[in-house]
C-alpha cells in the first residue's frame, strides 16, 4: 500500500485553537483508524501498519491511519490544548504536574469532530470504509478512547487504547455509577500497558525524587486489569488485554501498535 501525507485544519474554541489532522491515503479502499495525540503517535503508526501489512503475506486488511492534534507546534500550547479536549470532566490531578492553561473536561467535543468534520471530509476525498472507523490513542489519548468507548461510542467500530490514563478524576472510568456503559453494537478493542507501569519507582527515565512522590500510587496496570473486567461484562465488546513485558510509559507505544494493528485488522477475524 503506498501512502502518501496531507495535512488539513479545522477551527476550535477561540481559547487553544483548533485541530488538524493528516492521512496516510490508502490506493484502495481501506479501514481507518484515527490516532489522538497525533503529534506522538502518527509517525509510528503509520510506518508500522505499513511495513507490517507489506509482510502480512496478504493476511492484514488495508488500514489507513489519521493522526488528530492541536493546531500548533508550540510545545506549552500542545500540552495545555491536550490536557483540555483528552479529559472528560473538569477535575485537577497532581500527575499533570502543572494547572492546564485552558482548563480540562473538553472531550465532549472530540467525537462530534471526528464525525461530524475530519472523518465526512477524509472519507469524501480517499477510498475509505464508513462502517469500519476505529479510534486510538496513548495516555491522555487512551483516556480520550475509553472514555469514548463507554459514553460516546456511535460511529466507531474498533478501539485502540495504549496505556490509558484511568488514574483521570479519582479513577472516573472505573465507576459503573459515575460513568456507565452506553449501549452499543458489537465492537473490537484492544488495550495495551507496559509491564513497569506499575510503579513510578520502575520505569524510564528515572525521575527525580520529587517526581517519584508526586506520582507514588500510580499503578496503571491494575487500573487496566480493572478496566478490561469491567469490559468483560458486556458480551458486545469483545476486548483483548496485553501487559508487555520490560515497556514502560516512554516506549510502550512502538511496542503495541503493531500488536494492536494484527489483533484488530487481521483478514481472518470477521469483517465489520
Amino acid at each position: 500500500m503506498r501512502c502518501g501525507t496531507r495535512w488539513w485544519r479545522a477551527r476550535g474554541p477561540p481559547t487553544g485553537g483548533g485541530s488538524r489532522w493528516r492521512c496516510r491515503r490508502p490506493r484502495r479502499k481501506a479501514r481507518f483508524l484515527y490516532l489522538l495525540d497525533g503529534f506522538l503517535t502518527f509517525v509510528v503508526a503509520a510506518q508500522i501498519a505499513r511495513t507490517t501489512r507489506w509482510f502480512s503475506l496478504g493476511q492484514l486488511r488495508p488500514v489507513a491511519v489519521v493522526g488528530i492534534s492541536p493546531d500548533t507546534d508550540d510545545p506549552g500550547r500542545l500540552v495545555a490544548q491536550r490536557a483540555r479536549d483528552l479529559t472528560p470532566t473538569d477535575a485537577a490531578s497532581p500527575y499533570l504536574r502543572t494547572k492546564p492553561a485552558y482548563g480540562t473536561g473538553g472531550a465532549g467535543a472530540m467525537p462530534d469532530l471526528i464525525r461530524k468534520v475530519i472523518a465526512p471530509h477524509v472519507e469524501s476525498v480517499h477510498p475509505l470504509d464508513p462502517a469500519d472507523r476505529g479510534l486510538g490513542g496513548f495516555s491522555l489519548g487512551g483516556l480520550m478512547t475509553c472514555w469514548t468507548l463507554l459514553r460516546r461510542p456511535e460511529g466507531f467500530r474498533r478501539f485502540l487504547a495504549v496505556s490509558p490514563s484511568l488514574w483521570w478524576d479519582d479513577h472516573l472510568l472505573l465507576d459503573d455509577l459515575r460513568a456507565p456503559v452506553t449501549d452499543r453494537g458489537a465492537c473490537d478493542v484492544y488495550l495495551a500497558v507496559g509491564e513497569r507501569e506499575d510503579s513510578p519507582d520502575r520505569g524510564w527515565p528515572i525521575m527525580p525524587a520529587e517526581m517519584r512522590e508526586d506520582f507514588s500510587g500510580l499503578d496503571m496496570v491494575a487500573d487496566l486489569s480493572t478496566f478490561t473486567a469491567r469490559l468483560r461484562t458486556h458480551p458486545d465488546v469483545d476486548v483483548h488485554t496485553e501487559v508487555l513485558p520490560d515497556e514502560q510509559h516512554a516506549t510502550i507505544w512502538p511496542a503495541a501498535i503493531s500488536r494492536a494493528l494484527i489483533r484488530l485488522y487481521r483478514a481472518d477475524r470477521p469483517a465489520a
